[in-house]
């Protein structure tokens, strides 16, 4: 898959089933937490560290930047470049 250099996909990561209960790992109502499925072409940073597929990040909840679609069975968001906020 080629896409625009400004933006990643990104899986958006479910919280977690424990016990009955669901826990989330973010406890931000303005923050998703997201696996990266696909980078572009060129080498994308964050606060100066290399970003590759597999990273978790923390990305921008609603941002007018990010789109949803589906992709092979899973909706995956594509995420502007700068509102990724943090690589975990």
């Amino acid at each position: 898959m080629q896409i625009s250099n400004k933006y990643v996909v990104v899986e958006k990561l479910e919280e977690e089933d424990k016990e009955g209960f669901k826990v989330a790992d973010v406890q931000d109502d303005f923050v998703y937490k997201g696996r990266v499925l696909f980078l572009p072409d060129e080498q994308v940073h964050v606060s100066n560290e290399p970003l590759i597929v597999k990273d978790v990040v923390l990305f921008a909840k609603y941002s007018p930047d990010t789109h949803e679609i589906e992709l092979e069975g899973k909706k995956v968001k594509f995420v502007l470049i700068d509102d990724i906020l943090a690589i975990l």
